[in-house]
């Protein structure tokens, strides 16, 4: 218990400070409002220590290398620690931690909803639309599809704030071992062991919202005591 009231406590902290003045922008599609010291563990017990950030596009890792904004390879990656802040490769994303007990945790992905973002006239301006595309993935100019205005770390900081705030979806789901679930009533009460009439009177009886981490916990509590 202990251990999920200081994860609450923290994640309470970071949706706090994402949800203020430093949320992220087109220009800036990361979870932090800098890239900032941590470390990530390796398969093989491996770690690397860098300056990161979460790309909510892909919900991929990136580092700043020599002034570069490079992408972390997800094979052999297994987390990344910054601070307080836990987040765990699951399926290729990096997702962060909200609760956890010994057998899972409470997950958390904060995606870019791109699609919010009409067109260059629409709801959200044309951003993107004077500045050149150079970052090293393949570009559609004019589009916008995740990709970094540029891979210079100085440059890009920069160019921050010259452009509208990013819309963000966020999906919560269970990590169990390797086993990634949605947080829905629908996909846990299919999971192998799981009673779905019994299942259905905890939730009744908890009165569970699916997007509170307290009553997220409490179901991985659940599942992972009765499977």
């Amino acid at each position: 218990m202990k251990k999920f009231l200081f994860s609450c406590i923290c994640a309470m902290l970071a949706v706090a400070a994402f949800a203020q003045d430093e949320a992220p922008t087109v220009n800036w599609p990361y979870f932090y409002p800098d890239f900032v010291e941590g470390e990530v563990a390796l398969s093989g017990g491996k770690t690397k220590t860098a300056k990161y950030n979460v790309h909510l596009g892909f919900s991929g890792l990136h580092y700043v290398e020599n002034g570069t904004i490079k992408e972390m390879p997800s094979k052999g990656l297994l987390s990344l620690t910054v601070g307080e802040d836990v987040f765990r490769n699951a399926g290729g994303k990096m997702m962060k931690v909200l609760a956890k007990n010994e057998k899972g945790s409470v997950v958390q992905e904060i995606r870019a909803n791109y699609s919010a973002i009409v067109s260059n006239d629409g709801a959200y301006g044309s951003s993107l639309a004077n500045h050149d595309k150079s970052f090293s993935h393949e570009q559609h100019n004019g589009s916008y599809n995740g990709y970094l205005v540029t891979d210079n770390y100085n440059n890009l900081l920069a160019l921050k704030n010259d452009s509208d705030k990013l819309p963000v979806i966020k999906n919560y789901y269970l990590l169990i071992g390797i086993e990634l679930i949605p947080a829905n009533k629908k996909s846990v009460s299919s999971m192998y062991g799981i009673d779905k009439k019994a299942f259905s009177a905890f939730l009744k009886s908890e009165k569970i919202i699916w997007t509170e981490t307290e009553d997220l916990f409490k179901v991985l509590e659940y599942v992972t005591a009765n499977r």
